[in-house]
This record gives C-alpha cells, structure tokens and sequence, in this order.
C-alpha cells in the first residue's frame, strides 16, 4: 500500500502540474513547489523522519552534498526545493525522468566527448534563476566520509563564482545506503518499506564564497571538509557514536 501510494501520488502531483501548465504555461519554479510537496508527503510513505539542521539559502546556489542512496533526492527536494544535476540516463526514467525535466535538472553525459561541457552551460544557465543540487562522487557510497569530489565541478565554480553551500546527509541505519549490486526497487522494497521507519537528518552549512579561495583545488578541499565536519562530530549515524 505505502508503495502504491508513493507511486500513484507522484503520477498524481506530475498530472496536476501539467494540467497547471497548460494554464499557466510551464514554470521550474513552480515545478518544484510541486516537488517539493510530493517529497515531504512521500516521507511519510518512505517511513521517513526527516531532521533539517539549516534553512535553505536565499538566493540561486550550489548545494555540494555527500550521497548515500536515492532517497536523497526525496530528502534534499523537500528540505531545500532545489533542482538537481543528475546522469543523462535519468531523464528517460518513467515519472522520475519527466519530474526531472520539469524542474529544471541538468543531465550529465560522461560517455560522450562534450557532455560535461554541455552540462557545464547548462549549470551556469539554470543558477541564473535557481539553485541545484549536486553530488560531487558521481555515486553512492558507504564509507564513513564521503568519497573523493570530481575536481572538474569545482574549476567551474570558481569560474561562476556562484555561493557554494556544503550540505550533508545522515541516516541513523546503514541499511538505507544503496550501495551494493541490488536494483533499486528491490532495495527500496526489502531494505525501506519492509523495514522499520528510518531517520534522516539535514546538515545545511554556511555558504562559501569562491572568491575566498585561491583557487579550484583549495574550494574543493574547504566544501568536503565542510561536507564532512557534521559526520565528525555527530558521527556516521544518526544517534551513533
């Protein structure tokens, strides 16, 4: 049923913004107001508690955050209604890759020769009006502290000079990593809906000024000790040591 119902209200909220769109005409803005409404709902149906430490900023962004599993994009959407930059792949995922689109993400094509140059343009021209979520690993992990950040990400930032903010994510069970070889619906249904409720919790830090920083390598290096700082002091899990 929680499943069901995490389906039908994604199909459901994405319906209700075309059908607004056709009113309106179409809007990123307002297709992650819808977002944003359909996470927070489907946290209940995720059996999630989300903790939010930090408020959004104000302004067009960068969130910079550890990743842990796909439901860190439910998380991130509904605490800080940003879009997201994402695999290219994503965009032809059912329902996912629409809302995606919708919003405003920026797709990445690591497997064709311009398409982080493309994704670079794209970036630049989505901060002109928002801000966007990004996963500086390239992919899950479930080591301690986050893997190491692509540095081709950060010699763009210093460039644009757009506020960077570091964001961290913590889950208080390692079962909601999605780090093995498992698909994600049999994850999400043996390791989250079948499971007991989960705990996440939200570290939004201070906004980094790129101008502060020398140069790309040292905006790297302060973003991932400050991605890293709140899993130092309040540990890997929520409520561990």
């Amino acid at each position: 049923m929680r499943l069901a119902a995490l389906v039908g209200s994604a199909v459901g909220y994405l319906t209700l913004y075309r059908v607004s769109a056709l009113v309106w005409e179409r809007s990123p803005a307002r297709a992650l107001t819808f977002l944003r409404r359909w996470s927070v709902a489907a946290w209940r149906w995720l059996g999630l508690e989300v903790r939010a430490d930090g408020a959004p900023f104000p302004d067009p962004c960068v969130y910079v955050a550890n990743h842990r599993s796909y439901l860190d994009v439910p998380v991130l959407a509904g605490v800080l209604g940003a879009s997201f930059m994402s695999r290219a792949d994503v965009a032809g995922w059912w329902v996912v890759g629409a809302a995606a689109r919708l919003t405003g993400a920026v797709f990445v094509d690591r497997d064709r020769p311009h398409g982080r140059v493309r994704a670079a343009r794209a970036l630049v021209h989505r901060l002109a009006s928002g801000s966007v979520v990004v996963f500086p690993e390239g992919t899950t992990g479930g080591e301690r502290l986050p893997g190491p950040f692509h540095p081709g990400l950060f010699r763009l930032l210093h460039r644009v000079r757009v506020p960077v903010v570091p964001v961290t994510v913590r889950y208080d069970d390692r079962r909601a990593y999605w780090t093995d070889e498992s698909g994600m619906a049999t994850h999400l249904w043996l390791r989250v809906l079948a499971a007991s409720r989960l705990t996440a919790a939200v570290h939004v830090g201070a906004a980094l000024d790129p101008r502060a920083e020398a140069d790309a390598e040292s905006l790297a290096r302060s973003v991932y000790r400050a991605v890293c700082r709140p899993i130092e002091d309040g540990g890997e899990l929520v409520g561990g040591p």
